[in-house]
């Protein structure tokens, strides 16, 4: 059928179409092709673009040409009703909606920062986008998926759509449908089961899921060629794919994560190191050092190389830009923001902050002191064992903090 009929001509060829839905596609395709010809001879009998009215006055209605049409053609009487107009917009509503609604959540998803916000995100995203799709479907009932294209709004981008496929030279748009599309299937697949599966093992279930992904992937393009109703749940996918890929494909040659990356990067690596702090996995915001009888003090830390051991402040400066915020500092405890008495943190002029430790700490455990063995008495001239120092203990692997108390 000729794709490059606009306005008005366009519009009397879609009624036409639903006017012969009922003929089996094949013939029904055949037929279309005569007519979009028919059409675009009498378009150019015009001088200027036809408006429906003139087709009609020239035509008739869409209903007796295509009368006309099944009596020359000797096809029997219509048995089935026209396509519902209402069920053609509820259709055209709720495949928008599963190609906006959903994409939006998934993407939210996708770039947010912990693997929890993916998950639920995404899998609310897949929901309505599943849930928007089959009632589009639904909407649909026995008519055909094509029904939409008789909307204003249906119109409108189908000629929007043809515009842009018309800027494209007719050889690339050959090898996009020959090349491009197989590949596509196989990237949106591949991207879309193993970011899934990544969230819920190591690296080697996601190369299973990838593969898993691009087959059912391949089936599901393949399976959309037969039935168009599987657009409702293809096009928003496409979008979602449209969005993922390009953010794993980034995320990857960058070095950098997004959601359904954030906590696996480590996966299958033993060579990722988080920034900040961390005691046994958890960060490690301010730190309160005590000397032996339990008092409070002040000291500088640095590591075994003697690098300060530096964390970023929050207190009422740095929060509120009389300081850089950026600038970090090894001298402990930092101050932190309070709340006042009525458990507000305060705005910039009655900010408040200490440095005093939000916790009593445990009494210091007594030191023993090491006596000799019972029933032997050194004799003269024999050195006596003293305990092993601390230069002397085999030291325990990891991070050796330099406490300096400040003058």
């Amino acid at each position: 059928m000729n794709s490059t009929l606009t306005g008005a001509v366009a519009s009397y060829l879609a009624q036409v179409r639903a006017e012969l839905s009922d003929l089996p596609p094949g013939e029904l395709e055949d037929v279309l092709d005569d007519v979009s010809g028919h059409l675009t001879e009498v378009a150019a009998e015009f001088e200027a673009e036809p408006t429906a009215a003139a087709l009609q006055e020239r035509l008739g209605t869409p209903r007796e040409y295509a009368a006309e049409l099944r009596t020359a053609a000797g096809y029997p009487p219509r048995t089935q009703p026209v396509a519902d107009r209402d069920a053609a917009r509820k259709a055209l509503r709720r495949g928008l909606l599963a190609a906006t609604a959903g994409p939006f959540l998934v993407a939210v998803g996708i770039f947010s920062w912990s693997s929890d916000e993916t998950l639920f995100f995404g899998l609310l995203g897949l929901g309505v986008l599943f849930a928007a799709a089959y009632l589009g479907v639904r909407a649909l009932g026995d008519n055909d998926p094509r029904i939409v294209l008789e909307t204003p709004r249906g119109r409108r981008a189908a000629e929007a759509i043809r515009g842009l496929v018309e800027q494209i030279p007719p050889n690339v748009r050959s090898e996009l449908v020959t090349i491009g599309q197989p590949v596509w299937w196989v990237a949106r697949g591949a991207i879309g089961g193993g970011g899934f599966f990544a969230l819920f093992g190591a690296g080697a279930v996601a190369v299973v899921g990838a593969l898993a992904g691009a087959a059912v992937s391949i089936w599901i393009g393949r399976r959309t060629q037969q039935d168009r109703r599987w657009l409702w749940y293809v096009v928003p996918l496409n979008v979602v794919a449209a969005i993922a890929v390009p953010a794993f494909l980034s995320a990857a040659y960058m070095g950098a994560s997004f959601g359904f990356l954030n906590d696996y990067r480590g996966s299958g690596t033993t060579n990722y190191v988080p920034d900040g702090l961390f005691l046994n996995g958890t960060p490690v915001s301010n730190i309160y050092p005590f000397d032996a009888q339990g008092k409070q003090v002040t000291v500088r830390l640095y590591d075994q190389e003697g690098t300060p051991i530096a964390l970023r402040p929050e207190d009422c400066e740095a929060t509120y830009g009389r300081v850089d915020h950026d600038t970090a500092s090894n001298i402990f405890p930092h101050r932190v923001i309070t709340p006042d008495e009525n458990g507000s943190y305060g705005e910039e002029g009655n900010c408040q902050d200490t440095d005093a430790a939000p916790f009593v700490p445990p009494p210091a455990p007594a030191t023993p002191i090491p006596t000799p063995s019972a029933g032997r008495t050194p004799t003269p001239g024999t050195p006596t064992p003293t305990p092993p120092t601390s230069a002397t203990t085999t030291p325990r692997p990891g991070v050796t903090l330099t406490v300096q108390p400040t003058r």
